[in-house]
């Protein structure tokens, strides 16, 4: 039963598919400017097209000694294009994660529970999925994340968690994503990455030019997905498409990459 869903799902396995495209790296859209010296400053807001003159500075996340996000002090507002409900439904998802997510410091704590590993810590980025909470009722929740991501030492081979990727189930899509998707929280999906088959996937190339992939490897239908970092990144605690195999998003949307919320407050 485990390796019907896991064929079935194996769309998920785009989603570890981040090949390291959520770690740090450079976005491949250029964000908007702003800057955070006390003054109000005009951002694009993707929602409308144009700019919001109003638009409330954004405050820096502040970080713990152990390097976590400070979950006591988050603050996404100054963000153009989100609304309250939404700005609080990312502030609840952000600190929940930063709370409940080192349960899984440990990679052997994660595999322990049911986490594998696709096989891409070579990028420096591994990816661990729980392939039977998939295609659950649940989503969304940090004490049943479809993935984790550890950010691998390549002199060492340490692993340290960083972030949660939520894999959203066959029902939703980029076209009708959960109601916490918003220009602060952008979901995306991998559609060009090969893998072994289940019931132990890995993924190991690209499509060809066709779109598929060579035999013996095989291609997943992808789902709709969001990361959550509780570390520093760049581009904020929902950065999704950075680097190499970063996936793809909604046509006709731009890359959201969030400085203001990305750099180290005091």
């Amino acid at each position: 039963m485990r390796t019907k869903l896991r064929s079935r799902v194996g769309l998920a396995v785009g989603a570890a598919v981040l090949l390291a495209a959520c770690g740090s790296g450079t976005s491949t859209t250029s964000p908007p400017s702003t800057e955070t010296d006390g003054h109000t400053h005009t951002h694009d807001d993707p929602a409308t097209g144009g700019h919001d003159h109003d638009a409330a500075v954004a405050v820096p996340l502040s970080y713990t000694k152990d390097g976590l996000i400070d979950s006591t002090k988050v603050d996404l507002s100054g963000i153009a294009g989100v609304s309250p409900t939404q700005q609080a439904q990312a502030e609840a998802l952000l600190k929940s994660t930063i709370e409940l997510l080192p349960q899984w410091s440990d990679p052997a704590q994660a595999e322990a529970d049911g986490f594998e590993s696709i096989g891409d810590g070579f990028t420096g980025e591994e990816h661990f999925i729980h392939w039977d909470w998939i295609d659950d009722t649940v989503i969304l929740d940090p004490n049943r994340p479809e993935s984790l991501v550890y950010k691998v030492d390549p002199e060492t081979g340490t692993k340290t968690l960083e972030a949660a990727m939520f894999i959203m189930p066959k029902q939703y899509s980029l076209d009708s994503p959960p109601s916490i998707a918003s220009p602060l929280v952008q979901f995306h999906i991998h559609d060009n990455l090969c893998f072994t088959a289940p019931p132990a996937p890995k993924v190991r190339g690209l499509t060809n030019g066709e779109g598929g992939c060579t035999a013996p490897l095989v291609k997943f239908q992808p789902n709709a997905m969001a990361h959550v970092w509780i570390r520093q990144n760049d581009c904020g605690p929902f950065a999704a498409l950075l680097g190499v195999g970063g996936g793809q998003i909604k046509p006709g949307e731009e890359v959201a990459c969030d400085h203001d919320h990305g750099r180290i407050g005091l």
